[in-house]
This record gives C-alpha cells, structure tokens and sequence, in this order.
C-alpha cells in the first residue's frame, strides 16, 4: 500500500496551511471588530448570520457547478475575489469608513467565496489523493488549518487589531492571493479515477434533483446531514455571541480574545492527528455519536461555570470532538459519493448541514437580547440532546449495516 502523498497533494497542504494563517487573523479581528461598531447583541450576531448566510443560499446551486467546471480553476477564481473583498474591509476599518452594515454585506460576499471553495477543496482532494490515505490526508489538512489558523493565525490576528484594525484584514489579503498561486502550480494525475465527467446531458434542475435524490436515498449520509443541521444550529446559538459572552462575563478583550480562541487549535491538533485512530477505535458510529454528545454537553460549561479556565477546557474538548466528526464524516463522503456526483450530493449535504448556521446567529443573538447572555448556550444543550436522541439509533444501524457490506 503507497503511504506517500503525491505532489499535488503538498501543494495543496502549503495553499491551505498559509490561506488559514490569514484566515485565524481575520477570525479573530472581525468580532473585535464587530464589537468596535456595535454593541447591540443581535447585530454581533448579524456579522455571523452575514457569514453564514451563503451556505443556506449557495450550497445547492454550487453543487451542481462544481461537478460542471473545472474545480481547480474555482478555488483560484473564488480565492482572489476574496482577497478583494478583504482589501476593502482592511481599506475602510483602517480609513474608519466602515459601518456595522457594510460590514455585514462585504462578509456575505466572503462566505460566498467561502462556500465555493470549501466545497470545491473537499471534491478535489480525492482527485489527488489515493482513496487509501483519504483520512490521512484529510487529518493532515485539518491539522495545518488548525495550526496555521489557532496557533499562529488567532493570536497574531488580536493583537494586531489592537495596534492597527486593517492589519489582520490586509495580511488575510495576501495570503489568500500567495494560496490561490499555489493552487495554480498542482498538476492532477491524469490516470486519477475520480476526475468528474465534463459531458452535461441534463438540465440544471435535473442535476439539483439528482444529487438530493442520491443523498435522501442513503441512509448514513442522510441522517448525518439532518443532524449536522440541528447541531451546528444549536452550536451558532452561542458562537455567534462568543465576543461579548467573553468581554460581559470573562471580562476577557482584545488579545486576550484571540488567546482564547487559540486554545481551540489545542484540541483540534490532537483530533487532527489520532482521530483516525479513535474512529478506528470505538468504529465510525460511537466515535460520531460521542462527538455529538461532547457538542451538547458544552453549553453547559458557559452556564454553570463561567471561568476562564473552565471554557478553556470545554474549548479544547470541543475542538477534538470536531476534528474527529470532521476526518470521519468527510472521508465518508468522499467514499460513498460517486465522483461524478460528488459536488451536487455534497452541496445538498452542506445545504442541510451548513445552511442553519445563519439561522442558529440569528436565533442566538435573539435570545442573548431577550434573555440574557448566558441563554444561548442553555438552548444549545436542549437543542442538541434532542438531536442526539432522534439521531443515535439511526446511525448506529447505518454504520453496522455499512460494515457488514464492506466484511
């Protein structure tokens, strides 16, 4: 068996890595920033919801683009314009020309960015890579975002908002456009297998209805769309909030901000790096189901036990959760989904999955405005459970199912 990555794939690895150093400094500035503007709870959240608004609106139509054009080209296309889009954003807070509107409307154009790229990266990565080392090259990937993002990118980030707001959006600039370069420079083997065909005889709408055929019609892949739905909802009822939650009640600010959230990055390189091992070891359903459950179980940290120390913890935690839920469940959509229907099933899977987190920013800074700032993270845990309940036995018959036919 080959444990060698191809070229292509380190290519791929340097344009990610570098991408989410500017990426963690603009995760960190942009709800400093948000801040600086506004301190109306609903409309911090807004800047999530802004965010978060072009998976519910692009996903399904994207799907269908990407298996039709060529997906190396679109992460470079949708790269530069984001470059653009964060040019203006550090032009105008440097230049105080920014309001808390604008704001929210150039981050919608980055989502979309977002969106395309994402998507389009997660289709791509099985044409360079040996189905063989599929988690292995996904844990790699996700390590150096949460390196290059947490450890590097989130702190840097906060502490050059303090000394300059258009810093951190400037430098994202730059990297996005080195990344988009590199990107550029991959070759794709020409005997891969899972290069999408370029001959279309459907409609548009025929392509749509296809790929949410397919994924309505398996199962697994079904239910943990719906639950990633539920819950990354629920999670976005706090995480859009997260900014003032930490200023009102840790009384933690600024770099001290981008600190914490660097803890994240903690957590996430050990999931990065063993989480294909513990999937391995408790078997794909438990592993997704005690992702889940750490999910849930969060919220309650930022209720019951409002310290710095205490959401350290429950930060990191969370961070492994993820990455393990994210190394398991992409590698199974890379290889269950059939190549050629890949981009249209991952953009309904994505649709279903991601499109409620702009809902989950509007809700969550709804009931911090209402009820208090603690509110949203209660909501999450209800909400959560719920989904767990109605989720657990579904996937844990799935997978079975699934391993019986691969026994």
């Amino acid at each position: 068996m080959n444990t060698k990555f191809p070229d292509a794939f380190r290519l791929q690895f340097a344009a990610t890595t570098i991408s989410n150093i500017g990426d963690g400094m603009g995760a960190a500035a942009a709800p400093l920033l948000a801040l600086s503007l506004t301190s109306d709870p609903r409309l911090i959240a807004g800047v999530s919801f802004a965010s978060s608004l072009p998976w519910l609106v692009l996903s399904l139509p994207a799907g269908v683009y990407i298996d039709r054009l060529n997906r190396k080209k679109l992460m470079i296309s949708v790269n530069l314009v984001r470059a653009v889009l964060f040019s203006v954003i550090a032009y105008c807070a440097a230049t105080d020309n920014l309001t808390i509107w604008w704001f929210m409307l150039i981050l919608v154009g980055v989502g979309a960015c977002e969106v395309m790229f994402d998507m389009s990266g997660q289709a791509f990565i099985p044409q360079i890579v040996p189905e063989s080392l599929l988690e292995k090259a996904n844990g790699r990937l996700y390590s150096a975002e949460v390196v290059a993002n947490g450890f590097i990118g989130l702190p840097i980030g906060a502490w050059a908002f303090v000394v300059a707001v258009g810093v951190p959006f400037g430098v994202n600039a730059a990297v996005l456009a080195i990344a988009a370069v590199l990107v550029a420079r991959i070759k794709i083997p020409l005997r891969s297998t899972n290069t999408p065909k370029s001959v279309r005889t459907q409609s548009f709408i025929q392509e749509l209805k296809q790929g949410n055929i397919w994924l309505m019609a398996h199962p697994l892949l079904r239910t943990l769309a719906i639950l990633l739905g539920i819950t990354n909802m629920a999670a976005m009822f706090g995480a859009s909030i997260l900014v003032k939650y930490s200023a009102d009640v840790l009384h933690v600010t600024g770099r001290g901000y981008g600190l914490l959230l660097s803890v994240f990055a903690v957590g996430s390189i050990i999931g990065g790096l063993l989480g294909d091992r513990i999937a391995r070891l408790l078997g794909t359903g438990p592993a997704i189901l005690l992702d889940i459950t750490v999910f849930s179980a969060s919220g309650l940290v930022y209720v019951f036990f409002p310290h710095v120390w205490s959401v350290v913890l429950v930060i990191i935690a969370y961070a492994i959760a993820s990455m393990i839920w994210n190394i398991v469940t992409v590698s199974l959509r890379q290889r269950l989904i059939p190549a050629e229907l890949f981009g249209r099933v991952n953009g309904v899977y994505r649709f279903v999955g991601s499109g409620s987190l702009a809902l989950g920013a509007l809700i969550g800074g709804q009931i911090a405005y209402h009820y208090g700032i603690k509110a949203p993270f209660m909501a999450s845990v209800v909400v959560g459970f719920g989904a767990l309940a109605w989720a657990a036995p579904r996937i844990l018959r799935a997978t079975n199912s699934l391993q019986h036919q691969v026994t």
